[in-house]
């Protein structure tokens, strides 16, 4: 990656007079474009209705892609900027080649910058009330990145009108042809088109751009992402008959009944036909031919103009047409039924000038009696949102991202998303419509970083009308005839007022969908109340108020590092209780970078560049842009177990007595194409397994179902029924036998402590200098007697055990705990034990032979104490008792109650019984199952961005730890259920220091020991918000008594 003495320092030079040296229309809010075409519908025409039926526009005549190479030059100070690069004979030859699409800052050109709530060229210095909008822009950090490149006309583009289409150009940009300029574009996140035919010429033309990384478009774009720049989306050319179908309306809904489709088209033919010589336009006539096919190919509706339709040139003509078609195939999310929409433009003779093909789903959204109806049904939606980021590339996805956003979100049972908080590339609306998903379509307004008080907020200032309104018009006009879109948002986190009052309004007066916007709270201006992060114990007192609107969730779940506790709460409440339905969880995708610091590759994030040198803090958020369901490249994340289970649409209840009810919680779909798998378990393994294959069970409705199970229980045994449902055929994205839903039930027996033989043999003690070692025939153990520990496990002059077990209350905080301020107030838990002191080391022997060491400590200054008890046997077996009394002081909770050991570093196989496989904790382990699993302690690790707690197991009955040969421990509950993790790296790795730093999971160096977590209980690692929430009362582990037990067991 090319290197810049780019810094962070730079941005700090701001100044309202010198601002006002930058491009006029870069500071002046009302001019968001100069010459740009009026937003039109995603559509493209082709020249026949065979290639129309394809919808690959790359395979038209009159398509020409400018993605690829073009010449680029990158300033950081705008004064340095090239003044006439845009003329032909301008001199090119030593500029760089850049890629198009691509950022700049993710390619080795400036700096990318991670702030949440801040503007990036302002810091958190200069928020709110403090800033001078439009003139807080650095006039000597601007960067500025020229682009020039050639193209040659095609020649059967000759006599047709030419346009260039820039799909996402950020901040703002200017663009020339030929040497003369065309016009200037704001709002990065929507296609800016140029009608270029006067500026074109036969054969090589020269088209340039300049890009300003940012304008006064930047204070509308102040979204919790990577502040980063330049041609986001592609670019192309594409030619039009004179006669055009400029923009059309296609609404598809359904009739009173829901049965029989009701069409509404309307279309707009521009005639760009200019009159020469003259004084009086002529008209041109014209016919348009509507053929509907649907997804068989069937033609279901065909209709074309009556009597003559004109335009005249330069003009426009608009016409209408309204059908029902009969029985149709609805569109939802569950069953994406699409009819394809040929749309014919005719000239006078009948010859076809142009097909457009457009894809509708009838469908009907309605908001009755408070609640939000699809098709007349009350749905759920299990969202999520989704900011566009690839990995290494920053802003720019190809189409295997987008698809692979799809087949994560089908795979994770996810059927709403939340474009957050721009809309998205075209390409994904397509993905939406097609293959199922509800979208709330969202304005690219976001202003945090200005705040919200009326008095200074962008979204009251009428100077800045202009912006928001043209944000919104131009998201509606885009993406109006996508079926997927069930909601209009207005933007996000951008106050509230007058423009956004207008903004609605004029929505309510086009469209029929519902409108949303979160900053409206409970004001006029948005039909549903769509709040951020309430918790669930909110949401039912909000459900039984008696409110006037449903509420749906904007924003919830926050997904930062080690998180997404009570996920399965706020599922409970949403499900069980009117006026809400649902929400979406934030966020998709991880934001992190892949880069290579010092040689490691890191997950980079908020302050990690420039990569070497001290962070400002004022331009930084850190970590708090990696909070994903899935990882930056699409992977699963230990919280998408969760959400994939708790989202589920097949439910399941036991009945007792080998009888279950299956419950189809989808709204319009049945379960003929699953099928049902149950096995049932003894003490972990599969003992029995059945299949039934017709399930026959119609959306919304219930069955139950007898399961044909013989096994005769065994006295001692527990036993686990497992229930799966499986695909019997593909469907998109997901292959045959895919499971889609699961559910275990306790069918038989309960947890029992591991038995323990008889002990033969006799045992030696050792006591020298404060130490003290128990011998037996082929082990020892030994005690620090002045610290107050076991010191050391052997057999056979094999260390097993180099340290512990020690009491300990710690975890490496999460993310969530830092928000909590645990990482502070809690933090003298953190060493409590070793800092403790020691009332009590006692070591006796017992008739039977049996040696007990006892050890106490008061902690934290008497707040509580200690006492952990050893008890060796002869044939090595160890018991750990462990104490924990609460004595005085107040803690909201405690995060631990448990043991740190060091295993031998050759004891890295791990077999356990209890939940998994992956992490589990107190408050998000639904998604996980109780059983056997065999796994390495490199596998137990999950890289969040920054280090923490992570590889917890719950539920554990017992665990073994062995090397190549099969020698080593076995750890088993005595008394209680046990959690246990295991990892290459120490406490101090994970947590250095307590003030969150420029830290990385992919700098950790792997330790040669093993360092074990042997707990009774972690407090829950809390789903609700990473700013100040504790996990819901009933997962913190309270300040009170607590004990356990459990025995370490050598494997010889």
């Amino acid at each position: 990656m090319r290197t810049f003495l780019t810094t962070l320092s730079l941005l700090l030079a701001t100044s309202a007079v010198i601002g006002q040296q930058l491009p006029s229309e870069l500071q002046t809010p009302e001019v968001v474009s100069v010459n740009r075409m009026p937003m039109r519908a995603s559509a493209f025409a082709f020249e026949n209705k065979n290639l129309a039926s394809k919808r690959e526009k790359e395979k038209s005549d009159y398509f020409l892609t400018l993605n690829g190479q073009w010449k680029f030059n990158w300033v950081q100070d705008p004064h340095k900027r090239p003044d006439d690069f845009f003329k032909t004979d301008f001199d090119d030859s030593k500029w760089d080649n850049f890629k198009v699409p691509a950022n700049w800052e993710t390619n080795g050109y400036g700096l990318p910058i991670y702030v949440n709530q801040p503007y990036e060229f302002a810091g958190r210095k200069n928020t709110g009330a403090k800033m001078n909008p439009p003139f807080d822009i650095p006039v000597d950090n601007n960067p500025v990145g020229s682009y020039r490149k050639k193209f040659s006309l095609p020649q059967n583009w000759d006599g047709r009108q030419v346009f260039i289409h820039l799909g996402a150009v950020k901040s703002a940009f200017y663009i020339w042809v030929n040497g003369k300029k065309v016009g200037y574009s704001e709002d990065s996140k929507l296609a800016a088109e140029f009608d270029i035919t006067r500026y074109i010429k036969p054969g090589e033309n020269l088209v340039a751009l300049q890009v300003y990384r940012w304008s006064d478009g930047s204070y509308l774009e102040c979204q919790d992402m990577w502040r980063i720049s330049g041609i986001e989306r592609d670019v192309y050319l594409y030619a039009t008959p004179k006669l055009d179908v400029r923009d059309f309306k296609a609404i598809a809904t359904l009739d009173k009944s829901y049965k029989n489709g009701v069409l509404s088209f309307t279309a707009e033919i521009d005639n760009y036909r200019i009159d020469n010589k003259t004084m009086h336009s002529k008209p041109d006539s014209f016919a348009i031919e509507l053929d509907l096919v649907d997804s068989k190919g069937k033609s279901v509706y065909k209709d074309e103009t009556k009597g003559v339709k004109t335009a005249l040139g330069n003009f426009k003509s608009t016409v209408s047409f309204n059908t029902q078609v009969e029985n149709v195939a609805a569109w939802t999310a569950e069953t994406p039924n699409l009819h394809t929409l040929f749309i014919t433009l005719k000239d006078k003779k009948g010859e076809v000038l142009e097909v457009i093909p457009q894809r509708i789903g009838f469908r009907t959204v309605e908001l009755v009696n408070n609640n939000f109806l699809v098709n007349g049904r009350r749905v759920f939606f299990k969202g999520v949102n989704r900011h566009e980021h690839n990995a290494t590339q920053g802003h720019t996805l190809t189409r295997a991202d987008m698809r692979k956003d799809m087949e994560m979100m089908k795979k994770l049972n996810v059927n709403s998303v939340r474009h957050s908080h721009y809309p998205p590339d075209p390409y994904w609306m397509e993905l939406c419509d097609e293959y199922g998903l509800y979208v709330v379509d969202e304005a690219n307004i976001e202003s945090h970083g200005r705040y919200y008080d009326l008095a200074y907020t962008l979204g009251n200032d009428k100077q800045w009308r202009a912006p928001h309104l043209e944000r919104i018009k131009r998201m509606y006009e885009r993406d109006k005839n996508h079926s997927s879109v069930i909601t209009w948002s207005l933007g996000n986190e951008a106050g509230n007022g007058v423009n956004f009052y207008e903004g609605y309004d004029w929505l309510k007066s086009n469209d029929i969908r519902p409108v949303q916007y979160e900053r409206a709270e409970e004001d006029y201006n948005t039909d549903m109340i769509v709040p951020q992060y309430p918790d669930p114990n909110w949401l039912k007192e909000y459900a039984n108020s008696k409110p006037d609107r449903p509420l749906i969730m904007s924003e919830f779940a926050h997904i930062m590092g080690n998180s997404l506790g009570n996920f399965k709460e706020y599922w409970d409440v949403i499900e069980s209780q009117p006026n809400l339905q649902g929400g979406f969880i934030w966020e998709w995708i991880d934001q992190a970078i892949d880069t290579v610091k010092n040689g490691k590759r890191i997950n980079a994030y908020g302050g990690d560049f420039p990569l070497s040198g001290p962070v400002n803090q004022d331009f930084s958020d850190n970590d708090f842009c990696v909070k994903g369901v899935v990882t930056n490249y699409r992977g699963m994340t230990p919280m998408a177990v969760e959400v994939k289970k708790v989202y589920q649409y097949i439910k399941t209840a036991y009945n007792g007595s080998n009888k279950i009810s299956i419950n189809n919680s989808y709204f319009f779909k049945n379960l003929d194409n699953v099928g049902l798998a149950w096995e049932l378990l003894e003490n972990g393994k599969a003992i029995e397994k059945g299949n039934i294959s017709a399930l026959n069970i119609d959306p919304r409705t219930e069955k139950e179902i007898s399961l044909p199970i013989k096994t005769k229980v065994k006295e001692g045994a527990e036993y686990f029924l497992n229930i799966y449902y499986n695909l019997k055929k593909e469907e998109p994205f997901l292959p045959a036998g895919y499971n889609i839903a699961a559910e275990q039930f306790a069918w038989n027996g309960t947890a029992q402590p591991v038995k323990i033989a008889t002990a033969n043999g006799k045992l030696l003690i050792e006591k020298e200098s404060g130490k003290a070692i128990v011998k037996g025939k082929d082990f020892s153990v030994a005690f620090d007697m002045a610290a107050g520990t076991m010191s050391s496990y052997s057999i056979k002059g094999v260390q097993m055990l180099a340290e512990g077990p020690i009491p300990a209350f710690w975890r490496a905080p999460t993310d969530n705990d830092i928000g909590a301020g645990f990482n502070s107030s809690l933090r003298k838990w953190r060493n409590a034990y070793t800092e403790g002191k020691l009332s009590m080391a006692d070591l006796k022997q017992d008739g039977a032979g049996d040696v007990t060491v006892t050890f106490t400590k008061e902690l934290v200054n008497g707040d509580a104490s200690v006492t952990q008890t050893f008890t060796v046997r002869a044939d090595g077996v160890v018991k750990v008792d462990n104490k924990f009394t609460a004595i005085k002081g107040k803690y909201p909770l405690m995060q631990r109650i448990g043991n740190d050991l060091q295993l031998s570093k050759e004891f890295s196989k791990i077999n356990f019984y209890g939940r998994g496989p992956g992490e589990t904790y107190w408050d998000r382990k639904t998604g996980s199952s109780i059983g056997l699993y065999s796994q390495t302690v490199d596998e137990q690790y999950f890289p969040y961005a920054r280090p923490q707690e992570s590889g917890n197991k719950t539920d554990v009955r017992w665990v073994n730890f062995t090397d190549k040969k099969g020698k080593g421990l076995s750890f088993g509950m005595a008394d209680s259920l046990l959690s246990f993790s295991a990892l290459p790296y120490s406490l101090d790795d994970l947590d250095p220091e307590e003030e969150k730093q420029q830290y990385h999971s992919g700098e950790l160096v792997k330790r040669d020991k093993i360092y074990m977590h042997m707990d009774l209980i972690q407090s829950g690692v809390q789903g609700i918000d990473s700013w100040g929430s504790m996990p819901l009362q009933e997962y913190r582990v309270p300040f009170v008594k607590h004990e356990y037990s459990y025995w370490i067991n050598p494997i010889k």
